[in-house]
Formats: structure tokens, sequence, C-alpha cells
């Protein structure tokens, strides 16, 4: 949906702010250290319920203060998001009523996040890429969720079974159960990367010409066998091991350029590259998928890419329905041309104003 305003209060440095965005660009300008990147962040929290950049609370809360708030407006003008965190809980209200699932939240405010350490979803293991597949999913197929909530319940009943050392009929009393739930979430990830890798072959026509980048899923045992099969074959290794070593849970993505692994074939820069394109395409998606707009966070773009993919990359933006929040040091880095109306803010010393042009 978007957001129609934003407050934030003892958030990082941004001891108070309150910013009304545009429904399309807003660029953040400001010096390093200044409060841009915390600025995104705060957006994502709101979306989340964590960081992207670090997990201990007590970063996130200014040092002055015990607790932070992030307060906003959608779009839709009916609704608002409060989220309140101290050292000790989280409290999270839409529209007054106190909420418990984080899931709530990312329903309502679909985020995606590029910032300096998003080469990590080629470069890093698996849990990166199911997440990055899971985040599409979840917005776009309802029965998602509840199936991979329904699998994640089983798996740890079976784990507890398996570290207990519980006889082989109970360890396996949960296997049907995961079977069920694993056949849903597998249907439901490729037909989701189905949809990405058509987008992703029209979109490397600008950002990776000449070149052919595919993704293959891997679902988290064998192809050439049953689930049921590998779970009862594989019990006696479970039950050493202490948990279940197989399922949706240990599910990868091969992505590949003209055949070779992204991950060893090509250089920090053009997984950098690679890892916009792929965060578009599910924007692309997202788009054409839902009547929603989804927020994109693009966290130093001049710093990622050089001036001719900063152009594609903000002209084929421009194109989507999305609400975009951008940093850079000097306005004049970014071309904002390709959205024509837009929003530029200025952070300096945690203080955040809007520049009037």
């Amino acid at each position: 949906m978007g957001l129609s305003s934003l407050e934030i209060k003892h958030f990082r440095n941004l001891q108070s702010v309150l910013i009304e965005p545009d429904a399309g660009l807003n660029l953040i300008i400001g010096e390093n250290a200044a409060g841009k990147t915390s600025l995104l962040e705060s957006i994502f929290y709101l979306s989340y319920g964590r960081s992207f950049r670090n997990s201990q609370i007590r970063h996130l809360v200014s040092y002055e203060s015990d607790f932070f708030r992030l307060i906003c407006n959608l779009n839709d003008n009916s609704t608002r998001i409060g989220l309140e965190r101290n050292l000790k809980e989280q409290t999270i209200r839409i529209n007054r009523q106190t909420v418990s699932r984080i899931s709530e939240l990312s329903t309502l405010l679909p985020v995606l996040v590029l910032h300096p350490d998003s080469h990590q979803l080629i470069s890093s293991g698996p849990e990166n890429r199911r997440q990055f597949m899971d985040w599409g999913v979840f917005h776009v197929e309802h029965q998602f969720i509840d199936s991979w909530k329904s699998y994640k319940k089983a798996l740890s009943q079976r784990n507890a079974a398996l570290r207990m050392q519980q006889s082989d009929k109970l360890c396996s009393l949960w296997n049907m159960e995961l079977i069920e739930h694993a056949k849903i979430i597998e249907t439901h990830r490729l037909n989701y990367l189905g949809e990405i890798q058509k987008i992703i072959t029209v979109l490397a026509n600008d950002l990776f010409p000449e070149h052919c980048i595919e993704m293959a899923y891997k679902r988290g045992w064998p192809e050439d066998v049953e689930y049921e099969n590998y779970l009862l074959a594989n019990l006696a290794r479970d039950k050493d091991k202490g948990f279940t070593q197989s399922g949706p849970h240990r599910a990868d993505i091969k992505i590949t350029i003209d055949g070779k692994s992204a991950q060893s074939s090509i250089s920090r820069g053009q997984q950098k590259k690679l890892v916009t394109l792929l965060k578009i395409a599910q924007l692309s998606f997202f788009s054409k998928s839902s009547d929603r707009r989804c927020i994109l966070l693009f966290d130093d773009l001049p710093a990622e890419l050089d001036k001719e993919n900063q152009n594609k990359i903000m002209s084929i933006l421009s194109k989507l329905n999305i609400q975009l929040f951008i940093t850079a040091i000097e306005s004049n880095q970014i071309d904002c041309d390709y959205w024509g109306k837009h929003k530029v803010f200025h952070v300096e010393h945690g203080c955040v104003s809007e520049v009037f042009r």
C-alpha cells in the first residue's frame, strides 16, 4: 500500500522524525553516518519486526532512551501501524488493536530491501535464498503461510522425538503431516520460481545482455526419491543427528549464468547487479499479482552500481507500481527524471527535513 506518513522516535540516531513520503519516489540524501540507512531500517522494521542490519535491540534503541517507537499511516487512508520496542518486549498495534503475529505487518506493508550486503543472497548459504523465495510465495499464495506453519510445527515435534531417542514408531508419527505440507510448499515454490524466471529472462536483456540467467529449485531431498521413502530410509541418520535432515526447510535455489554457478563464476559487483535484477523481478511479479503497492528500500545505489546500470534500474523501477526510498549523499547522484514528481529528504545529525525544490 505504501506509506503516507512515518513517525520515528529514538530509533538509532533518529530522535524525532515525522515525514510524509511521496507515493512514488523518495530520495534520502545526506552525509555518511547521518542516519539515511536508519530511516530505511525503520521502514523495514515496521514490516518484518526486525532489522536488516543488526538484530541486537540495544543497538537500535537510542543511547539516551530505553525504547523506540515507529508509527506509520498507509496510503489507503484507513490503516495505522504502531510498533514500540524496549529492551525486553515488543508491542504491535494495527488501528489501535494489539496483534501478536508479525505476518500481519508483512501482509499490510510488503517491503523489499537492497543494501551493500545484499550480494549474500548469492554468495552465502541457502537460508537467504529460501527467504527470498518464500517472501514472494507468502505475498501471492495465501495458503502457503498456513502450510508452512503446519510443516514447521510437525518438524519441531519430530525433531523433539529424535533428540529424545524415542522409538522409530513415535519418531515417524509426524511423517505424514510433513509429507502433506511439503507437497503444498513445493508446488507453490515451483510455480513462483517459474513466474520469476520468465521476468528475469526479459530483464536480463537490459542488465545482463547476451547472458542466460536461470534458477533451479533444489527441494531438500533427492529428486529421484519420494519424500515419504526418504524419511523412512534415513530415520536412523536423523536420530543420530537429532534433527530432520531433509525437507522444504533444507531447500535451495541454484542460480546460474550461462550454465555456471553465480556463486563462484562472477565478481562481487556482478553479484550485486544480479541480486538487484532478482529483487526487481519479485517487484514486477508482485505488481502484476496484487493491487497493493510494495515498498522498495534501496540503500546507496550510487555506491553499488555504475551510472549506466543505475539509469537502467531507475527506468525499470519507474514503470512498476511501487513506492521507492533510495539513499545517496547528494541529489545529483540519482537521475529522478524517469519518475517526474518525487520528494527529497535531507538527513543531518539524525534530523530529517524535506527539501522543497
